[in-house]
């Protein structure tokens, strides 16, 4: 299991590395998750989500590095599964491993690719 001052400075890592999914993450003066299983200190982790939605109801909040470890499939260059197959529309991650090494690396591919997107032609 990952130690909390880890996934603080891999969210600290995100943030620099993907800031066009990230550049608005706040830092959470609570513990995070991981912090308050582990009995650790750890605060002022870099965090997103929150706040309340349209009917005024909390929504959850998440350490970025938890954030991208849910969703990196889904922001990644993956093709989705065809038709008739029992994943059917999900990306298909198949061959990628997701360790921190590959997840750093993926979520820098996917800032150049927006980079890519928003620059003039």
């Amino acid at each position: 299991m990952m130690k909390a001052r880890i996934e603080k400075k891999l969210s600290q890592r995100l943030v620099q590395l993907h800031p066009a999914l990230y550049g608005k993450a706040w830092r959470d003066d609570e513990l995070s998750e991981l912090a308050y299983d582990q009995r650790s200190s750890v605060r002022h982790c870099l965090s997103v989500g929150g706040g309340t939605d349209y009917w005024g109801e909390g929504m959850d909040a998440y350490t970025v590095w938890a954030d991208w470890k849910m969703n990196w499939s889904w922001h990644g260059p993956f093709e989705a599964h065809p038709d008739g197959h029992q994943s059917e529309g999900y990306p298909n991650t198949g061959t990628f491993r997701p360790t921190t090494r590959n997840l750093l690396k993926l979520a820098t591919e996917c800032e150049l690719a927006e980079r890519a997107k928003a620059r003039p032609r």
